[in-house]
């Protein structure tokens, strides 16, 4: 499925990306001390989860990237998965191959 990465932010005294996926929802990443340490763990997240996927991992550079393409994958995911639910099922009436036909003939 599709991986969102986020941006590189400043978070709780440090810097930190976030990443989303149908599956696990919005996973908020470790506060790094210094950007360039964010920086290298967010290029091998996008890294490891190119490989081996038919869908690459969509990277944003701004909040508002992140925010929109996040919006705009959980609501088709949302919308996927309400077309799977179950509905009532009806029963079904199976055609008769075969009909007997009486005929009554008056004496």
């Amino acid at each position: 499925m599709y991986t969102v990465v986020g941006p590189i932010l400043t978070k709780k005294g440090g810097y930190a990306f976030d990443i989303w996926t149908p599956e696990e929802g919005l996973s908020c990443g470790y506060a790094y001390r210094r950007i360039e340490d964010a920086h290298y763990a967010r290029n091998a997240e996008i890294r490891s989860r190119k490989q081996g996927r038919p869908v690459p991992a969509v990277t944003c550079n701004t909040l508002d990237e992140f925010t929109s393409a996040v919006a705009e994958r959980d609501a088709t995911f949302r919308a996927l998965v309400s077309n799977l639910e179950s509905k009532a099922v009806e029963t079904a009436h199976l055609p008769q191959r075969h009909r007997r036909v009486s005929i009554v003939t008056a004496p």
